[in-house]
């Protein structure tokens, strides 16, 4: 089991990243809300979308929940 964590400062995208507690690119704790233990990325995500609409698998430490967008 890992911790995530939801960056509280949305992207330029306006996504709010979900890292887990290993993550080089985890924001500082100030600025991060602690989502829970999870076994897989993607019930970490599915947990903060619960309250973060627009949140986001960080690409390098949640690969498996980060949402691709095609740019059109």
């Amino acid at each position: 089991m890992k911790r995530y964590y939801l960056d509280l400062i949305p992207k330029t995208n306006q996504d709010h990243e979900l890292h887990n507690e290993f993550c080089l690119y985890m924001p500082v704790i100030i600025n991060a809300q602690y989502i829970g233990d999870f076994s897989e990325d993607k019930k970490a995500l599915e947990e903060a979308l619960k309250s973060y609409p627009n949140a986001n698998g960080c690409k390098y430490c949640c690969s498996a929940a980060h949402i691709h967008y095609e740019v059109e």
